[in-house]
This record gives C-alpha cells, sequence and structure tokens, in this order.
C-alpha cells in the first residue's frame, strides 16, 4: 500500500467536528442580538409580520423591551422623510433565510412561540452558521491544497484555526458577517484559481455570485474582485494577456453580470422604493465611518486595545511571507499583495478601528485565505533551513498558539477586556487567570453603550476650565435683583450656549463636562419639555448626541435647579466640536440663569 498522505482531510474534519460540538454547546438566548438584530430584521419583518418595507418597527421595540436584545435600536434606519429603514444590508438574511425557516416550521413542529425569536431560531441560525463555517473550511483547504503540500496545507490550517481569532469569530460570533464573508472569499479564490485554468462559465458566474453577496453584506469587502481581476498579472505584457483574456469571455461575463444583478435586484428596489433612489446609504451614524486621511494603522497592528499582531501574533510570518510569495510565484504575487494592501487600509481607515466587541481585529479574518498562501511560502523556506531553525520556529509558532488560546480564554472569562484594555491593564493581566479591582482601575474610561452617564469617580479627575455663559444682550436679556436671566419665548426654539473644538478644550482621549443651570416655569404648560443638548459636531452631522429633558414643574414659578454630566465619544477627529444648546421644543415659555459647565480630565 501507498504512504497514505490525507492528514490535510484529517485535519479539516478534527476541525469541522471540534467546531460543531463547541458551537451548538454554546447556544445561548441572545444570539439575535446587537449587529446581529440588525441582519436579521429583514426575515421576520417579511415572514411573520407582513411588512417587508419595515414601514412599522413597533414590533421591533416590543420585542426588544422584552428581550433585552440591545441597549439601543440603532439598527433601524431612515429615508429622509424620517421614515423607518433597515440599517444594513441584506445579504446577511439571504444566507440566515433557509435556516430561518427550519426554525420557523421546528418551532410550528414542537408548540414554541413562532416569532422569530425563540429557541428554534436561535439554534437554527447556529446550525446555519456552523454549515457556512465548514463550507468555508473546504474551500480553503482546497486553495492551500493547490499550492503546497499536504503536510504544509495540514500546518497552515491548523495555526489559521487555532492560532489566530478566526477560533472566536467561527465559533462564538459564527453569526456575524466574518463567517459568511470567509466562506464567500474562499469559493472566490477557489473559482478564480479554476477559471484561470479552464475558462468555463461556471466558475466565473460562481466568482459573481459570492462578489455580489459580499458586496450586499458589506460594500467595503467588495475590493475583493482585485483578486480575480490581478491574477496572473506580473508586468505589462500580462496585464495585456488578461485584458485580451476578458474580451475573449465577454459573454460569460455579461451573463454574470446579469445574474450579479438579479441577486442585487432586491436590495436596489428596496432602495428605490423607500427613497427614490436606485443607491441610498442607510449607515447612518456620524461618529463612525471611513476617514481616508488618517488611517489608524500603528493601532490596527499593535495598540493593546486590539491590535492585530498582538492578540494574532503568529500572523506576522504572512506578512513576512509575502517576500518569498514575491520569488516564488510572481504572477499571482501582485494579486494577493495588493488586495491585501487595499483591504488592510480601507480596514484600519475605518474610524472604529477596533470593531466593537472584536477578538484582534475581526475583518482581518476575510483576508486568512490569502495570507495563508503568504505564510505557506515562508513555511516553504523554513523546512529548508537546518533543523536548529526549524525547531526554533516551531517553538515559536506552538508559543504563539498557545497565548492565542489562552488569550481567547481570558476574553470569554472577562479577563481581557474587549473594548477598554489598556497598555498597563494587559501586561497586569498578561498569563493570568483572574484580575484583582485594582487591576481593573487600569483599564481606560468605561463608556456607556445605552447613552446614559454617571461620573462616579470624579475623585479621579481634576477641573482644567470653567465656563460661565454670558447672555447675549437683547431684549430676551432680562435682570431680577441686578443679576440677568434669559427668557425663551414663544418664537424661540434654541438657544446656544458654547461651540468650542475638541483641540482646543483637551489633548487627552476623553473629558468629562458637568453642565449647571437654574430653570423658571413662566407658564410653560406644553408636553413637549425643553431638553439641555450637548454632542460632538462635525461637517457630516453631530454623534454622541445627548438630550435630556428639563422636566418643568407646572405653575411653579421658583427657579429649580439642574445640573447633567457628558462623558466625550471616542471622537473621529481633533477638529471635531463639542456644541451645547438648549432646544425649547414647545410653545410655552420660560426663563434660564447661571448656567455654568466644568470641564474633568484625568489626574
Amino acid at each position: 500500500m501507498g504512504k497514505f498522505n490525507k492528514s490535510s482531510l484529517i485535519a479539516l474534519i478534527s476541525i469541522c467536528l471540534f467546531v460543531s460540538i463547541y458551537r451548538i454547546n454554546t447556544v445561548s438566548k441572545d444570539e439575535i442580538s446587537w449587529d446581529i438584530l440588525g441582519y436579521y430584521l429583514y426575515l421576520p419583518s417579511t415572514f411573520i409580520h407582513d411588512d417587508p418595507m419595515f414601514n412599522d418597527p413597533s414590533w421591533v421595540t416590543k420585542v426588544n423591551e422584552e428581550k433585552h436584545l440591545a441597549d439601543t435600536l440603532y439598527m433601524i434606519s431612515s429615508n429622509e422623510e424620517g421614515e423607518p429603514m433597515y440599517f444594513f444590508l441584506m445579504g446577511s438574511a439571504i444566507l440566515y433565510l433557509p435556516f430561518f425557516f427550519l426554525g420557523h416550521y421546528s418551532a410550528y413542529l414542537f408548540g414554541f412561540p413562532m416569532d422569530g425569536f425563540s429557541i428554534p431560531y436561535q439554534y437554527s441560525l447556529v446550525i446555519g452558521g456552523i454549515f457556512y463555517t465548514i463550507i468555508g473550511l473546504i474551500f480553503f483547504r482546497k486553495i492551500l491544497k493547490y499550492f503546497f503540500s499536504d503536510r504544509i496545507s495540514t500546518i497552515l490550517m491548523l495555526i489559521i484555526v487555532f492560532g489566530t481569532n478566526y477560533i472566536h469569530h467561527l465559533t462564538l460570533k459564527n453569526l456575524e458577517t466574518v463567517n459568511a464573508l470567509f466562506m464567500l472569499s474562499c469559493i472566490l479564490i477557489w473559482c478564480t484559481i479554476q477559471w484561470h485554468k479552464e475558462q468555463k462559465s461556471k466558475h466565473l458566474i460562481y466568482i459573481g455570485i459570492c462578489f455580489t453577496l459580499i458586496g450586499l453584506i458589506k460594500p467595503t469587502e467588495g475590493l475583493i474582485l482585485l483578486f480575480p481581476l490581478l491574477w496572473n498579472v506580473k508586468d505589462l505584457p500580462t496585464f495585456k494577456e488578461k485584458i485580451k483574456l476578458l474580451k475573449e469571455n465577454k459573454k460569460a461575463i455579461f451573463i454574470t453580470m446579469l445574474i450579479c444583478f438579479l441577486i442585487a435586484l432586491p436590495q436596489i428596489a428596496y432602495w428605490y422604493l423607500k427613497t427614490g433612489s436606485f443607491v441610498y446609504d442607510t449607515y447612518k451614524n456620524n461618529g463612525v465611518g471611513l476617514d481616508f486621511l488618517s488611517p489608524h494603522i500603528f493601532q490596527t497592528l499593535f495598540s493593546y486595545r486590539k491590535g492585530w499582531l498582538l492578540y494574532t501574533p503568529v500572523m506576522l510570518f504572512s506578512l513576512i511571507g509575502f517576500y518569498h510569495l514575491y520569488k516564488k510565484n510572481r504572477p499571482i504575487f501582485l494579486s494577493v499583495f495588493i488586495y491585501f494592501s487595499c483591504s488592510f487600509f480601507i480596514i484600519s481607515a475605518w474610524t472604529e478601528w477596533w470593531y466593537g466587541a472584536a477578538f484582534s481585529i475581526r475583518p482581518l479574518i476575510i483576508l486568512y485565505p490569502i495570507l495563508a498562501i503568504s505564510f505557506g511560502y515562508f513555511l516553504q523556506f523554513v523546512m529548508k533551513q537546518r533543523r536548529v531553525v526549524q525547531f526554533s520556529f516551531s517553538l515559536l509558532v506552538v508559543f504563539f498558539i498557545f497565548l492565542n488560546q489562552f488569550q481567547w480564554w481570558q476574553l470569554k472569562n472577562y479577563i481581557l477586556d474587549p473594548y477598554r484594555t489598556t497598555k498597563e491593564y494587559y501586561w497586569s493581566t498578561f498569563l493570568k487567570t483572574s484580575v484583582t479591582e485594582k487591576e481593573k482601575e487600569l483599564l481606560s474610561v468605561n463608556r456607556s453603550s445605552n447613552g446614559e452617564y454617571i461620573f462616579d469617580n470624579q475623585e479621579d479627575y481634576k477641573i482644567i476650565s470653567k465656563l460661565n455663559i454670558q447672555f447675549k444682550k437683547d431684549e430676551n436679556l432680562l435682570y431680577e435683583d441686578k443679576k440677568e436671566f434669559y427668557r425663551l419665548d414663544e418664537n424661540q426654539e434654541f438657544l446656544p450656549l458654547f461651540e468650542k473644538p475638541y483641540e482646543n478644550i483637551s489633548s487627552e482621549d476623553h473629558f468629562w463636562i458637568k453642565a449647571f443651570f437654574r430653570v423658571r416655569n413662566t407658564g410653560m404648560n406644553d408636553p413637549e419639555l425643553p431638553c439641555f443638548v450637548i454632542s460632538m459636531d462635525r461637517e457630516e452631522g453631530a454623534y454622541s448626541y445627548y438630550a435630556p429633558k428639563i422636566k418643568m414643574i407646572s405653575n411653579d414659578s421658583n427657579w429649580i435647579d439642574y445640573s447633567f454630566v457628558y462623558l466625550t465619544p471616542e471622537i473621529r477627529s481633533i477638529k471635531d466640536k463639542l456644541k451645547c444648546y438648549i432646544w425649547k421644543r414647545g410653545k410655552s415659555r420660560f426663563d434660564i440663569k447661571d448656567i455654568k459647565f466644568e470641564i474633568f480630565e484625568k489626574k
């Protein structure tokens, strides 16, 4: 009998079994929450509430009040007329669809509520996530086997799965977009390889389908089209050959584009029916976005908060491997390197570069299929070196895998904080299995996700500035006992208080503001109470908007003291302005005076 050479197949089966068993045993009652809820809304809205256009989202509010799926319903957007719209595109919902129906039928069969959120739906979606993970791994192995020996393919699979943040986001977080995107990327890459070998139309169609679904899940990932376009292009002559190849297959390309359009048509139709535009940006959050002029490259790579190479250090070898890829396989170097470079830049240019409660930098997982190729060429190089080099490299890889697994365990057990880890906190808890209250004080400031501000550690801060508001001299500026006050009359909606660029207030990453003022009711009986508004403003609009109501007491003409606190958000730019004003939403009038602000920085 010949030598058995299927270690990569054994590794694949073992990984799939591990992922499946582990994930099924970690299903929670809150699988459909936060972003997942936003991706999922299309399905219960269409098939349970008979509202595919999402004209009445009141059912979401009710479900959230009952099940506490998110602190705020940020996953509901609106058009220019203020009508509700889905916040996210429908790509994830398309992939959830067959497993939603499985959950719906299971709920009917076993007597569970057919509400889209009972246990059968949770388990069905998780099973769907496992299904997509397995498909992704199967195609991942195909890619590796195309380039490398079975031995190297096995090593690469084990390193990527257990030595990186893949293990977190394709098990516990397998309903998030990265799972589907990894699968679609692997299929697209494999079909790119096959199409350039055979020019069969089916491979081109699969590339188009994967590209369209990727765009409907996360539009910025559409950069993956660079990969097939640049495949086998290494210089001007090969570029011309590529253009010629595309022209020769223009009929298949046209059919592929038509199929892509049909897949995207429901999304385009939804945009048009709700807004009158064929393309519409529902991602309305002025606090986050792409800032191409200020990418967070260093933080993305090395930050103690989420740095990719700090929490996933084994992937350093994939970066080194680009040199060996260039030396050994120049025809594919450009497609791999340019796609990686452009995607990495986009990922680091996102203002919320830490990507929520992710483990390491989540969206880089989508690039692992191509980074595994560069890693593989580095492995080939190492295996040709002396035994001492091979042994040293093996020890380092084993340590990096151990570190990744241990830090993943720390994250799951709330030792590593997914948002607030600092350099001091990281090293104080390094390789520790518990954390003390003293060590928790080393975490960065705790920003609330529900918009509530509680300044309960004022002793750790110092006042850096005080501001007394002086009213402009007009007919609304009045005096009582020689002290001025301002009367907001029936026709005045806003009273500006101050507006300053962040950089003119503080150089720290955050500060607290305390606001004090006195209000007197002069006949207000309007149900629309006035608001004290404070926010960060930029050209695109306001973010971190805080507008607590000023609760007037009817028929009480005495001066009442009010105070509010506000914590600055993660700012997009130090040029952004801190803006504060009174918003008198009704028609009744009231008086205000003694407006003061105190600004606090960390000691």
